[in-house]
């Protein structure tokens, strides 16, 4: 023990203060880069969670099924799911009696999935509804690139 003692009293006042300054300097370095690494997890995370549109020129043109002009289309994607929104307006002279208006968004001629948005019972003459559709599905361009409608009534 006083051995030990003997060693600690020779190393000088100035020795213990540049070994807790080294120390202090090395505890906030390591401090700064756990909160560097945090912070860049975190934008990480918004990164992720940033909405991606499909805007493939096939799936957001505007189109007519049976009288029906489709329009306004976005086709957005976050996380791994999509959401499809348009609006849907009767051209026709006629009330059409619609539930629920079919979205088959394909690759090329291979449909990757068909999604349904519900319209209501019917949509009269010049009348415009939005409709909106989502699926677990991450419909990203290189996933779908065209979109075809159906009517089901």
């Amino acid at each position: 023990m006083e051995k030990e003692k003997n060693i600690f009293s020779r190393i000088s006042k100035k020795s213990w203060i540049m070994c807790a300054l080294v120390l202090l300097v090395a505890v906030i370095i390591i401090a700064l880069l756990l909160n560097f690494d945090n912070k860049q997890n975190d934008n990480k995370d918004v990164s992720d969670k940033t909405p991606e549109v499909n805007d493939s020129a096939d799936i957001v043109k505007e189109a007519t099924y049976e009288g029906l002009t489709i329009n306004n289309v976005i086709l957005m994607t976050t996380d791994s799911s999509s959401t499809f929104t348009a609006t849907v307006t009767n051209n026709t002279e006629e009330t059409k009696t619609i539930n629920d208006f079919g979205i088959v968004l394909k690759k090329g001629d291979t449909r990757v999935t068909t999604i349904y948005a519900y319209l209501g019972d019917e949509l009269q003459a010049g009348e415009s509804k939005e409709i909106s559709a989502s699926t677990n599905i991450k419909l990203t361009e290189d996933v779908v690139d065209n979109v075809e409608y159906r009517m089901y009534e």
